[in-house]
């Protein structure tokens, strides 16, 4: 594996968080985590026990999961519950979709504290706050960053896979502005190409939720061509 390559896996979340995700999905994506020495998997709650029992615990690749999944409007006592036994069961970054609905309304009160009573129920296990930005304008965006940011969150996510639209420059480049490196940034929804991670990249995302097959693809591209991403190649 080329230094590029290996330094992009400690920088990939490899998700199987689609409804037809099976338990073969959740066991192809653990062995090529620990093939690839990949930072992270995430998939459904359902499947983080299997998980926790394919992946060794305190080795380097960690364990993640959704809650208020994938469109957010649970209401708060059930996503801290479903934080809490996510982490009972094995998770070691929780993903929450804050409550798209409430963002949409102006009420923005409703969504810290949302946000803020998962983050000091799971404490100190970090969570990222999924935007959902196909469905906000930039104004919106904006202020979800910081009400995000004031409630505890350890990074914020484009989306949540299930969307249109995800990850693209131009939201990423609204959120890097607002956030300006305040908390870790994660690129998610539609992350295949080199040329958008590596534009992400600059823009400063250190996380990028890719599928099995997005990033077996990049991977090997870069085995062969690290010198497609050379802030990696020569960091």
């Amino acid at each position: 594996m080329s230094i590029a390559a290996s330094r992009f896996a400690r920088l990939i979340d490899l998700s199987a968080v689609q409804a037809v995700n099976s338990e073969r999905d959740v066991r192809e994506v653990a062995a090529y985590a620990l093939e690839r020495d990949i930072i992270a998997v995430h998939v459904l709650p359902c499947w983080v026990p299997l998980l926790r029992d394919l992946l060794p615990k305190g080795g380097s690749t960690l364990i993640g999961a959704p809650i208020g999944f994938p469109g957010g409007a649970h209401v708060t006592d059930i996503k801290v519950a479903e934080a809490v036994r996510l982490v009972a069961d094995g998770a070691e970054e929780v993903d929450m979709v804050m409550c798209i609905a409430k963002a949409l309304s102006g009420d923005f009160d409703y969504v810290g504290a949302d946000i803020r009573a998962v983050a000091e129920a799971v404490a100190p296990t970090p969570i990222k706050v999924i935007l959902e930005c196909h469905h906000l304008d930039e104004a919106t965006i904006r202020r979800c960053c910081d009400v995000a940011i004031d409630s505890g969150t350890k990074w914020i996510k484009t989306a949540t896979g299930w969307a249109p639209t995800g990850a693209t420059v131009a939201n990423l480049t609204i959120i890097s502005d607002q956030v300006r490196g305040r908390v870790g940034l994660k690129a998610a929804g539609g992350v295949r190409t080199l040329d958008d991670v590596r534009a992400f990249y600059r823009l400063g995302v250190r996380r990028f939720g890719m599928s099995l097959s997005s990033a077996r693809t990049l991977l090997d591209r870069l085995d062969t061509e690290p010198e497609a991403f050379p802030e990696l190649a020569s960091a």
